[in-house]
C-alpha cells in the first residue's frame, strides 16, 4: 500500500468517526445525555405519554432521535426498526407530514387525502391498528410555520393520549420552550413529557473526542483535548469538526497522537471553510480602522451564558476589557450590541427582556466558537488571556472523570 493510500484510508476512517456535517446515527457513537435518554425512553414507555424534545440548534437533538430504535429495542431482539424519523420543512402542512409518515410506516394513504386534509381522529384510528407499535419522530418541527398544522398536531397528541394509542410521537425542534412548538394548549402539556436538550457538559465533549480518536487507533494529548473542549462550548458539532481537522493534520505528518500544534493548525482550516465565515464577516465589517465590532463580538462569545445561551450586557465588560487592555463600561459598547441585532449586520444577536434588564443571545449557536477562533487567529485576544482561557483546571481530575464516564457508557 502506498503512503498516500495509507493516509487516505486513515482519514476516511476518521471521517466516519467524527461527523460534523451529520448527526450521530449509532448508539455506540453517542456520548453522555443519560438524563435526557432516561426521560425520553421512560416517557414513550408510559401509556398515553408522548415527548417534546427541544433546545438550541446544534446540541444533538437529532442524534438522540436517530438512536431511538437502539434505545427502545433490546439488542438481539431481532426487531431493530422501532422508530421512524420524518424531517419537517417550512412549507409542510398537516397532510404532507402525515403522508410521509404513513409512507415510512408502510400504511395505506387514504384516497380522500388527495383532495382534503386528514383530521386528528383519522390519524388516531390508523395508528391504533399499527402492529407492532412504533415511535414516530417529527424532526425540525420548528420549521413548520402553518398555524393550522400546529393546531391539528396538538389535537392529535391529545387524542392519541386520551385513547392510549400505543404508537407514540416525539416532536423535536429548536425552541426555548414547548409553547413555541405546540402552543398554549394545557391539555396537550398533560399528554407530553417536556425534555430540554441542553448543551453538553465539558466531560461529555471530552468523551466524544477521546473515544473517537481511540476508535481509529489514535489519541489526543491533554492540553489539545482541553483546547477542543473549551472551544466547542458544549456543541457536539464543533467538537466533531475540530477533532476531524486536527486529526487530519496529525495524519498528514504520519503521527498518531494529536497535539496542541495540530489543533492550532486545524483552526485555520475551520476558519477557511466554516459556514459561519459570512455571518462573522458581515457582523464585524467596517470601513474604520478603529472600529470595535470584531472585539465586541469576540467578547460576547467569551461571556458566561445561561443554559439557553443568554448573556447580559454587563457580562461583556470583563472579556472586552481584557481584550482591549483597559476598562470598558456598558455605554462604550451598547451601540455595538444594538448594531448586532440589525439586518445590516446580519442580526447575529437577538434580545429578550425589558430595558435595563435585557438578555442577549447569538442567533446561531455555532457563531460564538467561530468568533473565538477568529479572535485568536487575528490576535485580538492577548496571549496571556488565551493561555488563561485554555488552562487546565487545577482542582479537577479530568482523566479520572473521563475514565468513569467511558466506563459508565460501556454498561
Amino acid at each position: 500500500m502506498t503512503d498516500f493510500q495509507a493516509k487516505l484510508d486513515r482519514k476516511m476512517a476518521l471521517s466516519r468517526t467524527f461527523t460534523p456535517a451529520a448527526p450521530v446515527s449509532r448508539r455506540d457513537a453517542f456520548s453522555g445525555r443519560f438524563q435526557q435518554i432516561t426521560d425520553v425512553v421512560t416517557a414513550v414507555s408510559e401509556p398515553g405519554r408522548h415527548v417534546i424534545l427541544y433546545g438550541e440548534r446544534g446540541v444533538g437533538k437529532t442524534s438522540l432521535a436517530n438512536i431511538l430504535s437502539e434505545l427502545l429495542v433490546p439488542v438481539g431482539s431481532g426487531r431493530r426498526e422501532f422508530a421512524k424519523r420524518i424531517t419537517c420543512n417550512a412549507g409542510d402542512t398537516f397532510r404532507s407530514i402525515w403522508r410521509r409518515a404513513f409512507q415510512a410506516l408502510d400504511l395505506e394513504i387514504p384516497e380522500e387525502w388527495s383532495y382534503g386534509a386528514p383530521n386528528p381522529d383519522d390519524i388516531r384510528i390508523a395508528l391504533s391498528g399499527l402492529t407492532p407499535s412504533m415511535v414516530i419522530v417529527f424532526d425540525e418541527y420548528d420549521r413548520i410555520d402553518d398555524d393550522e398544522t400546529l393546531s391539528a398536531m396538538a389535537d392529535t397528541l391529545k387524542t392519541l393520549s386520551d385513547h392510549v394509542v400505543q404508537t407514540k410521537l416525539v416532536i423535536v425542534g429548536v425552541s426555548d420552550s414547548i409553547e413555541a412548538l405546540v402552543g398554549e394548549h394545557e391539555s396537550v402539556k398533560r399528554a407530553v413529557e417536556e425534555v430540554q436538550m441542553p448543551r453538553m457538559s465539558r466531560l461529555e465533549i471530552m468523551s466524544i473526542v477521546d473515544r473517537g480518536f481511540r476508535e481509529v487507533g489514535m489519541n489526543i494529548e491533554d492540553d489539545a483535548l482541553i483546547r477542543v473542549t473549551k472551544i466547542a462550548e458544549g456543541l457536539p458539532t464543533y467538537a466533531h469538526l475540530l477533532a476531524l481537522k486536527a486529526g487530519h493534520r496529525a495524519i498528514d505528518l504520519d503521527e498518531s497522537t494529536v497535539s496542541l500544534t495540530h489543533v492550532d493548525a486545524a483552526v485555520a482550516d475551520v476558519l477557511d471553510s466554516h459556514m459561519s465565515m459570512a455571518a462573522y464577516s458581515g457582523a464585524v465589517q467596517s470601513s474604520r480602522s478603529d472600529s470595535l465590532y470584531a472585539q465586541v463580538l469576540v467578547a460576547c462569545a467569551l461571556t458566561p451564558k445561561d443554559g439557553l445561551g443568554y448573556f447580559t450586557a454587563g457580562a461583556v465588560r470583563e472579556p472586552l476589557s481584557r481584550i482591549m487592555g483597559r476598562r470598558y463600561e456598558i455605554p462604550a459598547f451598547a451601540r455595538h450590541l444594538n448594531a448586532f441585532m440589525s439586518i445590516e449586520r446580519g442580526s447575529v444577536l437577538q434580545r429578550i427582556g425589558v430595558e435595563r434588564n435585557f438578555r442577549y443571545r447569538f442567533r446561531d449557536p455555532l457563531l460564538p466558537p467561530y468568533a473565538l477562533l477568529s479572535g485568536i487567529a487575528g490576535n485580538l485576544i492577548p496571549e496571556d488571556y488565551v493561555s488563561e482561557l485554555f488552562a487546565p483546571d487545577p482542582d479537577v481530575d479530568w482523566d479520572e472523570l473521563l475514565a468513569n464516564l467511558l466506563a459508565e457508557e460501556k454498561k
